[in-house]
């Protein structure tokens, strides 16, 4: 029993408690043909009804460590395979600071296959689900859910009408002064998400990959996004507060950092160190040879970055600057995230790779083996993960409707309630990358949340 449990025993005070359930069936990205000799992915639609329950790890890098020895060149291949504790992430304004999750229903493939849209991660859910009706009556905002009591009007067998006691505005300028004076009013205690992951090896290894003869080599990692603080000032010519913060970090170029990875290395081996080649057509600096720039799973950021001098759209690097404005731009003087660069790194940099803690805070970082006795096809191994949280997580209240009060000052308030944590400022990430071993996860878990 955890102390706050018993505290809240010793007072004789009685909470709710849940356990929302994650996500443990994931899209069909690959055939389950018996006809097939390798893995290939559909082209067929599907739908929630169609999902599977396992995923399958996406193989991002294939590096040659040596030559070829009667089974082709000798290859080194890293796979990931990854999950968001969350809702579905797509791309949209910013850079995303979370790897994009394959989508959970998609329409038939013309052309290609679903594989060529799958990047290796999955969107577990587990931190709010709208569906269910006991964590929204847990919300103080919420309506009363009386769809599972039976009740009778007395001498009839007609139902009344649902109705709630609760002690909650029904506008919204009562709503707001209500959460400006208790801004925990509407709020629900996140304990841990409890997550179990059975990995198993799905591939034998082939004539080139005979050079890995202890097979099943994985890393697991679990990290957050660090959410840039907000500065503010007072501006004394204006009279009116500014406020600034640095863009989010991007997953795609900024996961990873390391001293002894420069641009005149492997992570580009297009950079020549020692001249400037213009014969084919490129031009390559040698003055950026000497840089290290943060990287991520396939590309490497902006080593000289545009930076942000006040522009009419703060996601496009190539926006219109508008100098005249300084005061009143959220990123004015940080360094723009670009889409990056491929980079060429091999297999073994990327799985050994330090992470950039300055963007990502790390829960768990550990290399592990998959079962000694079996390599390749049947090596298994148990991970259970605990995430905690230990957050008091608040939300706006309910939403509001068109119909104006009688007064005419404020709007009413409707029956939904606003979904999104206001306090819950980045999720988890949890990685698998697998040196030269095809992956397969069955994941079960729940995240345990309590009314305040």
């Amino acid at each position: 029993m955890s102390f706050r449990a018993k505290v809240l025993d010793a007072l004789d005070i009685h909470k709710k408690t849940i356990k929302l359930q994650v996500n443990e069936s994931f899209p069909p990205v690959y055939s389950e043909s018996d006809d097939n000799t390798e893995i290939t992915g559909t082209t067929a639609a599907y739908g929630r009804g169609d999902h599977l329950p396992y995923a399958v790890s996406k193989e991002i890098i294939s590096s040659s460590i040596g030559p070829a020895t009667g089974g082709g060149t000798v290859k080194q291949k890293l796979d990931v395979l990854g999950f968001v504790i969350g809702n579905d992430v797509q791309d949209g304004v910013y850079k995303n600071m979370y790897p994009i999750t394959m989508e959970k229903t998609a329409i038939v493939k013309s052309t290609g296959s679903h594989d060529d849209d799958y990047n290796g991660f999955h969107a577990l859910n587990g931190l709010y689900d709208v569906h269910n009706s006991e964590l929204r009556t847990m919300r103080k905002a919420s309506i009363p859910d009386l769809s599972d009591e039976i009740m009778y009007v007395q001498g009839d067998t007609t139902a009344p009408a649902d109705h709630g006691h609760h002690m909650w505005p029904d506008n919204t300028l009562g709503q707001m002064r209500l959460l400006t004076e208790n801004p925990y009013a509407d709020s629900l205690f996140y304990h841990s998400t409890r997550l179990s992951f059975l990995l198993t090896g799905i591939t034998v290894p082939d004539m080139s990959e005979k050079a890995s003869n202890h097979r099943g080599v994985v890393r697991m990692l679990i990290v957050r996004p660090r959410v840039p603080s907000v500065k503010t000032r007072w501006s004394g010519i204006s009279g009116r507060p500014s406020i600034n913060m640095d863009y989010p970090p991007h997953f795609d170029t900024d996961l990873f950092y390391s001293k002894t990875k420069t641009l005149g290395g492997r992570l580009d081996t297009g950079l020549l160190t020692r001249f400037t080649d213009t014969a084919s057509g490129s031009v390559y600096s040698n003055r950026k040879t000497h840089l290290t720039p943060s990287f991520g799973l396939k590309k490497y950021a902006d080593p000289d970055p545009q930076i942000n001098q006040v522009v009419s759209d703060p996601s496009i690097s190539n926006s219109a600057i508008i100098n005249d404005v300084p005061d009143i731009q959220l990123h004015y003087g940080h360094p723009i995230p670009s889409d990056g660069t491929n980079h060429t790194l091999s297999a073994y940099d990327v799985l050994t790779a330090p992470i950039n803690r300055e963007k990502y805070a790390v829960v768990v970082d550990k290399m592990v083996t998959l079962d000694t006795l079996h390599h390749g096809v049947a090596s298994k191994r148990i991970e259970n993960v605990v995430i905690p949280y230990n957050k008091k997580v608040k939300f706006s209240g309910r939403k509001s409707t068109t119909t104006a009060t009688a007064d005419g000052v404020s709007k009413q308030l409707g029956s939904s309630v606003e979904t999104e944590p206001v306090n819950f400022q980045s999720r988890p990430i949890i990685m698998f990358l697998s040196m030269d071993q095809k992956i397969s996860a069955q994941v079960t878990g729940y995240t345990t949340i309590s009314e305040t």
